[in-house]
């Protein structure tokens, strides 16, 4: 039983430098869509897409290369300059530097000209934290984290990892105090800026909401270390001689109602929008689940 529309896996930009020929993933981007034109028939909606990723992939940075996969199953890679020739960003952040998001507007009519199989996830399947409790999510609910680990991307063409993981914590106060909600799931470097799928159920205790469908959750930021430090006594007070770090297998994702802020401030400063674009047949079906008895 497929729980994970494997089309997902179509939105997902390598990131990285490309150098001799030979392509270096230092992250996870993928593509989602906010409506820029609505309409009561689906196939009349137009969307503005964006590459999201973390703030800190592009931050200290003139370029990115961004590796996309082909219909031709060849990949592509854009060098993509994030400053326009008056040296404003073409990427914007998040105001609060806690945050750690970046949109980057993208022209699906250059991914068109060059062949590029890609889908975008688009707005009717975000869950933004707020609503989490209407819709059902909760804690101990699995997800999928979608992503490049570790800089595993594959050599011929992008082939994205998929990891499992449970909601670990969603409450209120640590949204309030990380701007990020807690995954019990190991996330290693390379997953930063991929996407946390919901993962569909139609199983549910009495009285409580089945989710039947897969929601876009947030975006991964990084994990939460586990320290421990040796100390001598031979100094007064004593001091740290030793210092060990791990990963925790507790992970940081940054709610989606952070990445609509930045859309709304992208807006705010009438900063340039590639042309709009509408779904296509495979983008119309990412919504569907299927399931049986």
């Amino acid at each position: 039983m497929a729980l994970l529309n494997t089309n997902f896996l179509k939105s997902l930009v390598a990131i990285g430098i490309e150098e001799k020929k030979k392509f270096s993933c230092l992250a996870t981007g993928f593509l989602i869509g906010f409506i820029a034109k609505d309409s009561k028939n689906p196939a009349k909606k137009q969307y503005w897409i964006f590459l999201v990723t973390n703030r800190h992939v592009f931050e200290k940075r003139d370029f990115v290369d961004l590796r996309f996969n082909t219909k031709s199953e060849k990949p592509k890679i854009f060098r993509q300059g994030l400053f326009f020739p008056n040296n404003e960003p073409r990427w914007l952040a998040h105001k609060n530097k806690k945050i750690d998001l970046a949109l980057l507007n993208v022209s699906p009519q250059i991914l068109e000209e060059n062949s590029v199989d890609f889908i975008f996830l688009s707005q009717e399947i975000f869950a933004y934290q707020r609503d989490f409790s209407k819709i059902g999510i909760e804690i101990g609910d699995a997800v999928y984290v979608l992503g490049f680990p570790l800089g595993i991307s594959g050599n011929v063409q992008n082939f994205a990892c998929v990891k499992w993981g449970i909601i670990s914590r969603i409450d209120k106060e640590i949204v309030k105090e990380t701007k990020a909600f807690l995954l019990d799931s190991s996330i290693f470097p390379g997953n930063s800026g991929g996407p946390v799928i919901y993962r569909p159920t139609i199983t549910r205790l009495n009285n409580t909401p089945a989710v039947g469908q897969p929601y876009l959750l947030g975006v991964v930021s990084g994990y939460l270390p586990y320290e421990e430090k040796l100390f001598t006594h031979q100094t007064n007070p004593p001091s740290v001689v030793s210092l060990s770090r791990e990963n925790s297998g507790l992970s940081f994702v940054v709610p989606m109602d952070f990445v609509r802020q930045i859309l709304n401030r992208w807006i705010s400063e009438n900063k340039k929008l590639e042309k709009a674009q509408e779904k296509t047949e495979e983008q119309k079906l990412q919504q569907e689940v299927k399931t049986s008895l």
